[in-house]
């Protein structure tokens, strides 16, 4: 079938508006079971009450507004330089459920976000075979969580240096993999996994090279009856809350390697397989109609390429193209050889499928002529691409063609390939098209410049019309040539000014004498913000643990409704804590000052940047409202701050205190107050939701004392679990000071 290669670059045309399109951080759980009913949450930035949401497409019938639910946030250990000065995103969550269709394929589907100013993609959810469970986040140390096998959890490393255990019960003799998804949701997790006993001593390590379709993997034979955990972290110790995995934990079948990748469309093949509980080989029919081919052997899932063309698995013949070899580099420094019959003069293409098959082979091909001479070489210059190239004999022969691991000290029997060898018989004359982009906002008013490329295939010279179908009301398409023998042109998209912000799947479709492709693009029409904040470059001190206020100026430009200004989503820095309560601008005011509080335990001396986020309501003439947003990360428009020394302290005389149950315990605690800083303080306990079993009293401290017992109560039983500090938190006013306190029960 034909298909398109058609690259997008856009390019708006200025405009005296901006708009801050949304972005898509995060699922969790990042995939479920076909068949049942997920309650998702959505994490992403710009978010506004207006944000619509589908995934799987028309099938799943998800396509609805995203309803607000209260952010979950861990802090976690201070981040220290350089890491801190780098930019943070800091996602709202939303919440959408969804029905997973009981016929719908296991794999990964594509999620899609929109407001008034943009569309937006971004990771993928999992569609699994298993019972699946989802983590219950909660602050502190790791807890181990009883999973049932065969299951696949879905959890999620936040915040940084969070550790998850798993616990599962398996009888001696049995044996256990543990595999991680990141890389196909799109998480940035790098994961690392092991398995210990219930002391935490560790029993398997992590295997140097997962098998197919996995981004970690750990395996160990089960000494005796009993309990064990799975250990999974992040092996740069990050995290965050985009940080989400899913594991799988099986005792069954796990297909850790499959030859070859791949076979020819309406033929049996015979594959062999490696792993535990797996058949040696298996023979597979594989359709006529199918572009790939899902097979489900075990706890995971293998995709297999599939073409047209003749499959060869042994080196021993000489070959003639159009064929596709299927190998594998087992031995270091040992590639294998293949000898194909060439002719002269004709132009071969060379491409290795490997890397983008789950192959971890970092591939390299070279081709030499009868008398042992190099003539042509393939090498990617990323080293996680396949690499393809052309070859023009200059004389008709048999030529070794040798396939290599550009690493000489890897190799083995995973270190599979599919090298596909086609001459122009096998290419028919035509072209291919296929989209960069998957979705384009036209902001109202305005134009966006697309380009379109083409790939001619098989001596293909022709003329190309193309042509945009099925456009959403307000947007129109020009219609574009790219002229004969040429490989680009511009489509110039519009939206009118009053363009409904109403999305639509748009047909672009490629016309040539003898051919026509078609593919889709996710279009919307947004709408642009008329108002933005300025301000001039400040740089103040402040004291920690209080309100840093900074003023602005709004700049209007007509825009008469009121503003909402607070921390935005996306900072230019790690915010070291600092967080603020959003304002709300009245109509017509033009100035601003917004408060952004430092947390009591910030370093001094370590400059803090926060940005800001200006939110307002444009209201159609029709009544619709959309919601439209302005940030920037300029220097200017900072809140720049190096904190100082609190005003307010508190200490306490004990850093420990046991929970014994029952019992009611006087803390003792001494407050102390800058000069200039008087009142009485309030004295509160902090801690987790999680904890069960203790009460404890706010202490006021009158404003002539220092000192004063905070009482903490202990239920008789169920208390904990103690898994991570409590906070003594003082408070005078809107100054703030804070210490630690560890309860524990041993």
């Amino acid at each position: 079938m034909l298909r398109f290669l058609l690259t997008l670059t856009t390019l708006f045309l200025a405009s005296t508006a901006s708009a801050t399109p949304p972005v898509l951080s995060y699922l969790f759980p990042a995939g479920g079971q076909r068949g049942t009913t997920v309650k998702l949450r959505v994490g992403g930035l710009f978010l506004h009450d207006n944000a619509q949401f589908e995934i799987g497409g028309d099938r799943w019938k998800t396509r609805h507004m995203l309803k607000a639910i209260p952010r979950i946030w861990f802090e976690g250990p201070i981040l220290p330089l350089p890491e801190s000065q780098q930019s943070e995103d800091y996602p709202v969550d939303r919440e959408a459920t969804i029905e997973i269709p009981k016929d719908t394929k296991s794999g990964a589907v594509r999620a899609r976000v929109w407001t008034s100013q943009g569309t937006a993609t971004g990771p993928m959810f999992v569609v699994g075979d298993l019972p699946e469970v989802v983590e219950e986040e909660i602050e502190g140390d790791a807890i181990a969580v009883p999973v049932r096998l065969p299951v696949t959890v879905n959890g999620r490393i936040f915040p940084r240096e969070d550790i998850d255990l798993w616990a599962f019960t398996a009888k001696q003799g049995e044996t256990i993999t543990a595999f991680a998804n990141t890389t196909n949701i799109h998480s940035p997790m790098v994961a690392k996994l092991e398995i210990t006993d219930t002391d935490g001593n560790v029993l398997a390590e992590q295997v140097d090279r997962p098998g197919l379709g996995q981004d970690a993997s750990v395996r160990f034979t089960v000494p005796a009856d009993g309990t064990y955990h799975v250990r999974v972290r992040d092996v740069r110790n990050a995290g965050g809350p985009s940080h989400v995995y899913r594991l799988t934990i099986t005792a069954g079948t796990v297909v850790d390697r499959i030859f070859p990748l791949g076979g020819k469309r309406g033929r049996k093949t015979t594959f062999a397989l490696d792993g535990p509980a797996v058949p040696q080989s298996v023979e597979v029919p594989i359709p006529e109609t199918t572009t790939t081919l899902p097979l489900h052997l075990g706890a995971n899932v293998v995709e297999l390429d599939v073409d047209d063309l003749p499959e060869s698995v042994t080196t021993s013949e000489t070959l003639s193209p159009p064929v596709i070899l299927n190998g594998r580099v087992e031995k270091a420094a040992s590639p294998s050889a293949w000898h194909l019959a060439l002719k002269k003069g004709t132009k071969y293409e060379f491409e290795l499928r490997a890397r983008r098959l789950g192959s971890p082979l970092c591939g390299l091909v070279i081709v030499l002529d009868s008398a042992g001479k190099e003539v042509a070489r393939g090498e990617a210059a990323d080293p996680t691409a396949d690499p393809t190239f052309a070859f023009q004999p200059v004389a008709d022969g048999v030529y070794c063609v040798h396939v290599a691991e550009r690493f000489r000290n890897r190799s083995g029997r995973e270190y599979a390939y599919r090298l596909k060898v086609r001459d122009p018989s096998s290419v028919e004359p035509g072209f291919r098209l296929s989209l960069a982009t998957e979705s384009l906002n036209v902001p109202r008013g305005s134009t966006v410049k697309v380009k379109a490329t083409v790939e001619r295939l098989g001596g293909f010279t022709g003329t190309v019309e193309l042509a945009a179908e099925q456009l959403p009301p307000g947007i129109t398409a020009a219609k574009a040539t790219i002229a004969e023998k040429q490989t680009a042109t511009d489509m110039t998209f519009a939206a009118d000014a009053n363009a409904k912000v109403m999305p639509g799947t748009v047909t672009i479709t490629g016309t040539s004498k003898t051919r026509t492709a078609k593919s889709e693009l996710f279009v919307i029409a947004t709408v642009p913000t008329p108002f933005k904040f300025t301000g001039e470059y400040t740089m103040s001190n402040s004291p920690r643990g209080q309100p840093y206020c900074r003023s602005y100026k709004l700049e209007r430009n007509g825009f008469d409704r009121p503003v909402t200004i607070s921390l935005a989503d996306r900072q230019i820095r790690h915010l070291q804590g600092a967080n603020g309560q959003p304002i709300v601008v009245p109509p017509n005011a033009t100035e601003f000052t917004f408060a952004a509080q430092l947390p009591a335990w910030i370093e001094t001396g370590r400059t803090c940047r926060v940005t800001l986020m200006a939110v307002g309501q444009v209201k159609d003439a029709d009544g619709t409202q959309h919601t439209v947003a302005f940030t920037s990360t300029e220097q200017n428009h900072q809140m720049i701050v190096v904190p100082e020394p609190g005003r307010l302290g508190i200490d306490c005389d004990v850093s420990t205190l046991k929970a014994i149950p029952g019992k009611t315990i006087l803390v003792p605690v001494r407050v102390s107050r800058a000069k200039g800083l008087s009142g009485e303080v309030k004295v509160e306990l902090i801690y987790p939701s999680h904890w069960k079993g203790l009460r404890a009293k706010t202490l006021i401290v009158p404003e002539n004392q220092d000192t004063g017992e905070l009482e903490v109560s202990f239920d008789p039983s169920n208390l904990g679990p103690f898994n991570c500090p409590s906070t003594i938190r003082a408070i005078s006013g809107d100054v703030v000071a804070e210490t630690k306190l560890v309860v524990h029960s041993r």
